[in-house]
């Protein structure tokens, strides 16, 4: 079968469409592809989204139970002093108290400038925080016993919290057996307040 002229401008037509038909199908696949591909970007961005918004609330809940397990331990720590600003004139008035309740001669003393606390760890995350003040104590003693005496009824005042670093005993000047109701010993001490900064900073 021959075509003709006729013919072909009798297909022209549909020839048109069938190409117009076939160039929109493909762009409607294209386009469809593209849509396609972003949802699902979308949808893997908000997965990830909410799996970070739930760890987020995860966390936020295990802190919220750290703090409430925490917080009265904190507050008594905070309430003796140990947490925050030193708090020299609360020592000072605690050992005299102490002496007086143990019935010693008087102590006199002498509270060095604040300084970190050497004795821990530096990969600590706390270490920077922990400071010291040392304070040097000179005063007389019946006996060996007094100086337990004294550091228990100085820990009873919870005015702070302390460690003991040396204690020496001289009985220099000393003649004689002991006598009561008078020193008999003299001991010299080292002793260091103990604070931390919550906030991190230098005192």
């Amino acid at each position: 079968m021959k075509l003709t002229s006729k013919d072909f401008s009798a297909l022209r037509m549909p020839a048109i469409a069938l190409a117009a038909a076939v160039a929109v199908s493909t762009l409607m696949v294209w386009f469809t592809s593209d849509q396609r591909a972003q949802a699902e970007r979308q949808y893997r961005a908000q997965q990830t989204s909410l799996r970070d918004a739930r760890i987020r609330f995860q966390r936020s809940g295990d802190e919220r139970e750290t703090v409430i397990h925490f917080v009265e331990a904190y507050r008594q720590l905070e309430k003796i002093g140990f947490v925050g600003k030193e708090q020299r004139l609360n020592w000072v008035e605690s050992l005299r108290t102490a002496d007086t309740s143990v019935g010693l001669f008087g102590v006199e003393y002498r509270i060095l400038a604040q300084e970190p606390y050497p004795y821990i760890a530096k990969d600590n995350p706390i270490a920077e925080r922990i400071r010291q003040s040392r304070m040097n104590l000179s005063f007389g003693v019946l006996h060996e016993d007094d100086l337990a005496r004294l550091f228990r009824a100085l820990a009873a005042q919870r005015s702070g919290m302390f460690s003991l670093n040396s204690c020496f005993l001289d009985r220099s000047g000393r003649v004689g057996s002991p006598m009561p109701r008078q020193a008999n010993l003299t001991a010299e001490c080292e002793l260091s307040w103990l604070t931390i900064d919550p906030m991190g900073g230098n005192s």
